[in-house]
């Protein structure tokens, strides 16, 4: 096997194994943030001269989450990636068509999975959605928007 023949094989594992990763990150939200905070002051001691400086961090907080949370914003790092590896995904399915049949076919298909997935991440990324500091999409259920 010649190294112009595994290049494309690597490039497009190399791609997914990047897809897998990215989903793996674990996410946080401002909201579960803000409730550690209050967490760490209730465990802080009175008498702690930094507590009053932690609380009104707290405060500052509260009142950037109340002023930002109707901000609808895109990812462009999500968006960028997701026409990476639709290029990535299109010129493997090329590859896979211009060598010809057998197993380069399933180059192929993996190109169109690739192309398909990363396709429907950019769509989600480019819509304008409320996002949390981290860019990831803030959802909210029927149970959160009615008062207890």
């Amino acid at each position: 096997m010649k190294l112009s023949e595994v290049t494309p094989i690597a490039v497009g594992l190399l791609a997914f194994v990047g897809v897998l990763w990215q989903g793996r990150r674990p996410r946080f939200d401002g909201r579960d943030r803000l409730k550690k905070d209050l967490e760490l002051l209730q465990a802080m001691p009175d008498d702690l001269p930094i507590r009053n400086d932690y609380k009104q961090h707290i405060s500052e907080s509260f009142e950037a989450l109340i002023r930002d949370e109707d901000r609808r914003s895109r990812d462009p790092r999500g968006v960028v990636l997701g026409i990476l590896l639709m290029i990535v995904g299109g010129w493997l399915i090329w590859v896979g068509f211009d060598l010809g049949g057998g197993w380069w076919h399933f180059l192929t298909a993996f190109g169109v999975l690739l192309f398909l997935i990363a396709a429907f991440g950019t769509v989600e990324d480019a819509t304008k959605r409320r996002r949390d500091e981290r860019g990831h999409v803030i959802r909210r259920t029927e149970a959160d928007e009615t008062p207890s």
